[in-house]
Parts: C-alpha cells; structure tokens; sequence
C-alpha cells in the first residue's frame, strides 16, 4: 500500500475551513456521533482496549476520558491543527501518548476511524453525504493531524486509508475480556444521567447501531431485528427533517462540542485540565526557568536510539560541561541487590536473572540483554519497566543537579526525555538527528543486531519527526564527525544567553 509522505508543514486554509464548516455547522450532532461510533470500535482490538483497562482511565474515570477526548478532537476541528490552539493540542496529545506503549498500527487504525466513521455515518443517516471534495478535504485534515502526530506508513489517498480501516476490522476485530470492560464502562458513563429503569432498554437501543462484527467483539448481544430497523428508520427520518430546516434555516453559528457545557468541566474548561489525573504534574510542568530559579543553563539532550547522543554528549564534555547520563542512572536503577532489581526479578524470574556464584548481592543480577528482548517485544512490559525505573532515574538527575547547582552549564543527556517528560528539568532541549537508514544501520553495527531487532527497538521510542517539533534545538548528525563538532560548537554560541564566564572555554571548574 502506497504511504503518505510527512505531508506539508501547514494544511491549506480551505482545507481547515471545510472541515471546521462540516463539524461545526453543517453536522455537528452528526460528527458528534460518528466520533463516538469510532472511538467504540477502537475497543475491538485487545491491543487497545487492554491498554485502556491497564491505565484505567476508561474503566476508572470513563466521563472524564470520554470529554478529555471530545474536546481535544472539537478543538483541532474548530481552530485547525495549525492554529496555537490546534499546535498546543497536538503537543500534549503527543505527550500524552508518549507515557504509553502505544504501537504505530494501533495509531494509524484510531486515525483511520476519525476519516472513516464520519463518512460512513453521513452517507446512512446524515441529511446528505457529503461531496466528494468535502470527503477528500476530511481525510486531507486528519492525514495531516497524523502528521503532526509523527503516525508512520499513513495511506496516501482516501481509499487506501479506508481500504487500511476495512482490514484491520475483517483481521483484527476479535472478542477478549478487556474490550467488554472498556465498552461496558463507557456505555455505564454514557446512561449514567438517565433514570435507572431506562438504562437497559437505552442500551438495547444504542446496539441497534452497530454492525455484527462490532458486538461480537464486544461481546453484547445484538438489538432484536425489528428494533434495529425502527433506530435506523428513525435516524433516517431525523435527517430529513433536519434537511428541510437546513434549507429554510441555514446555520449562523458553530455547535462544536468544546463550546457546549461538560458534564467534567462546566461551562469551560482549560487545556491544563486535559489528560490522566496521573499524568497532569508532568505535563503542565514549564521549562526550568533561569530568570525564575538561577542562572544556571541546562541542556537537555536526547533524539533516538543510536542518532549519535553519545558523540554529542563526549564533545560536551570535552569542552569540561558536566554530562548527566539517564543511560547510567537506569544501570544503577537496576545494579546487582538494589530494589530495582529484585522487582524485575519478582516479575520475570529465571529468564533475565544473569547466572552468578555466590549469595550475596551479586547474585540478584539482571541480564540486560535479556530483559532488553522481552521489554522491546511488548509495550505492557516496556511500560511496566519505564515505571519502575524513571522515578528512580529523576531523583538522580535532581540529587545530582542539587550538587551542581553552582556550575554554569549542566548537560543531561537523556534518551526518553519526551518519553519520560523530564522537560521540566531542562532549560532548553537538543535533538540529535540524522536519518532513519542511518539510525538504522548504526544500531545494526553497534549492537549487532538482526535488522527486525533493532527496527523494533527503534519503534519503541517516539519517532525523531515527533520529537522535532519538541525541540529547541535540532543538530544534525547525518555528515562527518567534524562536521558534527562544528553543529555543537555552533549549538553552544547560538543557544540562550550563557552566564559570564561559561562557554566552551569557561565551563571548566
């Protein structure tokens, strides 16, 4: 299947004007709908709905996840992803989905459903379907959004994102435990507000939407056939109706969900209040403010496995910075007899405990390679991992930058800083970049990997695309060693303002 390129830096304005008209005055109700349909067929895969039960946000806290949702998709619609609004959106959802192991082909289904949905739903019960260049405009906005989302291997045309949406539902669609846990607690939020003896019958009712392959995979019984046809006659009648008033009555005003009062916020709400509860102190951390603490200028370094890091952060040193290393900290969170260890080996046993003689610390070792295996083929575990190791990774950097508080300029060069959101230690961020068959065949030499091993360990980290657009600071590594020294000599004159004294010839004590 043909892919989409990274797409274009901005969407055309008619584009994002169309579709805030679609969503925000033509069908408002509508979308509304489509949007929900989709988001209940994301449920079908295990693959999602055994993370949604996992972060028990949708089993725990389902109206705030259910609003959290709508008002970030209205708020693209209504603003265009473009916009402040829409760009500050698109950065959290990107930290949002950065705390989770989700895969690139759970993201591109999810992105499938917001093209596919809508227009399915308007050809069987809007007041018209819409027009071909209104079809083309939808799919073009949320390509787009994917974009910006840094989703991979995108289909590059309308049909081939819905030919992509039709086979993930035929092959993947499947019954498991955790997709009725999430749809029963989400169809619970969704009747909670109707009195007790119409709650089951409503249900009966919402059911008589959804197609066969849906309910098995959710395992609910399916609408009596006589009730489905009079839901489906009934929504068909509305649309009619609302056809004739339509064009008597023209829309003068949008009706997007994030202008309507939430059952979660009121009557407004702030973009801070978005995400998990769990979530929120790392993702409404700002920047360490210099004028505000000190200062003191700190580098946070990151980009992606085997990008070059380690050179940049060398050149660093070199120049006498002090480089704090989350690669090191993480080896220290698992050393021979420390917590970190004895939990990873509570969990996974025998299979990553490193063979050593003797009874003392020494023989709580864990096999890094080992682990590294298990936790680079499963995002459950690779998130299970990250949990327990990066707290105990962040009060290192904060006991170590306490330590180094009177030095000008402190390095941290830290792998998943986006990942972590460890933001709020830095002052400003470098990305080190170079191109992904390059990445590639770096960790193939360094590491001797197979080609899918270090292809699957790259997937495991947020693609260099989205982090780009996080960054402060991009330095190219694609070219010659000294043409890399020269980006960071560059890097170190150009950034923020250094203190007296500092630089690559004052940074020594």
């Amino acid at each position: 299947m043909p892919t989409a390129p990274s797409g274009p830096l901005t969407l055309d304005a008619e584009v994002a004007a169309v579709c805030r008209r679609l969503a925000g005055s033509l069908f408002p109700w509508d979308t509304t709908r489509a949007l929900e349909l989709a988001l209940l067929k994301t449920f079908c895969l295990p693959s999602i709905s055994g993370l949604l039960a996992r972060t028990g946000e949708f089993t725990e806290r389902p109206r705030k996840r259910y609003d959290d949702t709508g008002l970030m998709m209205a708020e693209l619609l209504r603003w265009g992803p473009d916009s402040a609004e829409g760009r500050a959106v698109i950065h959290r959802m990107n930290r949002i989905h950065g705390a989770y192991g989700i895969s690139n082909h759970d993201f591109l289904y999810v992105l499938s459903t917001f093209v596919a949905e809508p227009i399915r739903w308007l050809e069987r019960y809007g007041w018209r379907p819409l027009q071909q260049q209104e079809r083309q405009a939808w799919f073009r906005f949320w390509d787009h959004v994917g974009a910006l989302m840094a989703i991979q291997n995108r289909p590059a045309s309308l049909e081939a994102m819905l030919s992509l949406n039709g086979e993930v539902e035929a092959k993947l669609f499947r019954s498991a435990p955790s997709n009725h846990r999430v749809a029963e607690a989400t169809l619970g939020m969704l009747l909670a507000e109707w009195p007790e003896p119409l709650r089951q019958p409503l249900a009966t009712v919402l059911r008589g939407v959804l197609d066969p392959e849906v309910l098995a995979s959710l395992d609910w019984r399916p609408a009596p056939p006589w009730l489905a046809r009079v839901l489906r006659a009934g929504l068909w009648g509305r649309s009619r109706l609302l056809n004739l008033r339509q064009r008597i009555w023209p829309p003068r005003r949008t009706r997007f969900y994030s202008e309507r009062s939430t059952p979660s916020y009121g009557s407004s709400f702030q973009l801070e209040q978005l995400g998990p509860p769990a979530l929120l102190p790392r993702l409404n951390s700002p920047r360490w403010d210099r004028a505000q603490h000190g200062a003191q200028r700190r580098i946070g370094l990151t980009g992606g496995i085997a990008t070059g890091k380690s050179s940049v952060g060398r050149l660093l040193a070199e120049q006498g910075l002090p480089v704090l290393d989350a690669d090191q900290f993480a080896r220290e969170a698992l050393a021979p007899g420390s917590a970190g260890a004895r939990a990873v080996l509570a969990r996974h046993g025998a299979s990553v405990r490193e063979v050593r003689e003797g009874k003392g610390p020494e023989s709580q070792s864990v096999d890094r390679a080992a682990l590294g295996r298990i936790v680079f083929g499963d995002p459950a575990e690779r998130a299970w991992l990250e949990q327990l190791v990066h707290p105990l990774v962040r009060q290192r950097f904060e006991a170590e930058l306490q330590r180094l508080a009177d030095r000008p300029v402190v390095v941290l060069m830290i792998p998943l800083l986006f990942e972590a959101g460890l933001e709020g230690l830095c002052s400003e961020v470098w990305l080190v970049d170079c191109d992904p068959e390059q990445q590639l065949g770096r960790l193939i030499a360094r590491d001797g990997l197979e080609v899918s091993e270090a292809g699957a360990r790259i997937a495991a980290q947020w693609p260099l695309e989205r982090k780009r657009s996080l960054a402060d600071l991009v330095i190219d590594n694609r070219a010659s060693p000294g043409a890399l020294a020269s980006a960071v000599a560059q890097a170190l004159r150009s950034g923020p303002g250094l203190p007296p004294g500092a630089g690559p010839q004052g940074a020594a004590p």
